[in-house]
């Protein structure tokens, strides 16, 4: 079932949110401002419904500091570097908001800063978004729908489908900041990647085509293990980023069905989100500085509140040939999936 159940002006525009329930009392708010989820309400082991998304206190609080909470991301999620690439013989220059890089798509037509067009298909709740061409310097018109849809097995899965009418870099992927727990942090949380490389980073978090060996490395989470057990690890880029920031390979069995690639667990609450998708890789990031941002959240945050699993292409694939491609060419579409699935494990 999907109901509107809250609408509220903004700037002289209607921003609506929506509520996806299943038959269970498994339910999503989505606010169309950013195409977000606002909450997912999921049952611990003695059958309680829990918030398990870190965000704002309010729907109208993501107008303000938000950190990209639970937000749809585009054009292009993670960084380009330098802010620029090049296509086509053609040099592109984007909107430097990271340290001179491009983070989640720019700082003026970025995706999770406008307000998406809503239509109910069934059980599953439309939203979307036209970019202009030469948005955030990107070429091309480009067409943007996410699809959300809640199932009768508490799951929420996301389909997102773009086209363009030029060839331009496109990487979709949703913010969420889960924590499936009851703790004010998610150290205690057990999670599983199944990933044996990254791309290797440098100290500003770009990535120039090379991948790093992770097994038996503070790094991997495969096998599974406590987030906290290497969170504050001597491990350099641990320790540069205050924790985890870091694009993982995914250890796919085919191109590009939809495949199991993490799990998070959380022993207090017996709840557990099992992650499918698409794509080949995943951005593990803590909410490493969360807690010195000043957020208006559900309650005041500290670092490492929350985790998030943001599925993808990797990052400056743009500037790095030697990577899985991210290029929507005009004419064909761009269509992934993410499915992440809550259970109790009692």
């Amino acid at each position: 079932m999907i109901t509107k159940t809250y609408s509220f002006e903004k700037e002289g525009k209607i921003n609506d949110v929506y509520t996806l329930e299943n038959e269970n009392g498994f339910k999503v708010e989505i606010l169309t401002y950013g195409a977000r989820i606002l909450s997912i309400y999921a049952p611990d082991k003695n059958g309680v419904l829990g918030d398990c998304i870190v965000g704002c206190k309010t729907p109208e609080d993501y107008y303000g500091k938000n950190c990209y909470f639970g937000a749809t991301i585009g054009r292009y999620g993670n960084r380009i570097g330098g802010a620029a690439f090049t296509l086509n013989g053609v040099r592109y220059g984007l909107e430097a908001n990271d340290n001179g890089n491009t983070l989640h798509g720019g700082s003026t037509t970025n995706f999770d800063r406008v307000i998406w067009g809503a239509e109910i298909a069934g059980d599953t709740l439309i939203l979307s978004h036209v970019s202009p061409d030469g948005a955030g310097g990107f070429p091309g018109e480009m067409k943007v729908k996410v699809s959300f849809t809640v199932t009768n097995d508490n799951a929420i899965r996301i389909d997102y489908e773009a086209t363009t009418d030029k060839d331009t870099p496109c990487n979709l992927t949703n913010h969420s900041y889960f924590n499936i727990g009851s703790q004010d942090t998610v150290l205690a949380h057990e999670l599983m990647i199944k990933s044996r490389k990254m791309t290797a980073v440098d100290k500003q978090l770009i990535p120039h085509g090379e991948l790093t060996e992770i097994d038996g490395t503070p790094y991997s989470f495969f096998p599974a293990k406590l987030l906290g057990k290497d969170m504050f690890s001597d491990a350099e880029m641990i320790k540069h980023c205050n924790g985890f920031d870091f694009n993982y390979c995914i250890e796919r069995e085919t191109e590009k069905d939809l495949e199991h690639f993490a799990y998070v667990y959380d022993s207090e609450s017996g709840r557990r989100m099992d992650c499918y998708t698409t794509l080949p890789g995943v951005q593990l990031y803590t909410a490493c500085s969360t807690g010195n941002g000043g957020y208006v959240g559900k309650k005041e945050y500290v670092n490492h509140c929350a985790l998030c699993l943001e599925t993808q292409g990797y990052p400056n694939s743009p500037n790095c040939p030697q990577y899985p491609s991210t290029i929507l060419k005009a004419g064909e579409t761009y269509r992934e999936t993410t499915v992440y699935k809550f259970s109790v494990v009692k």
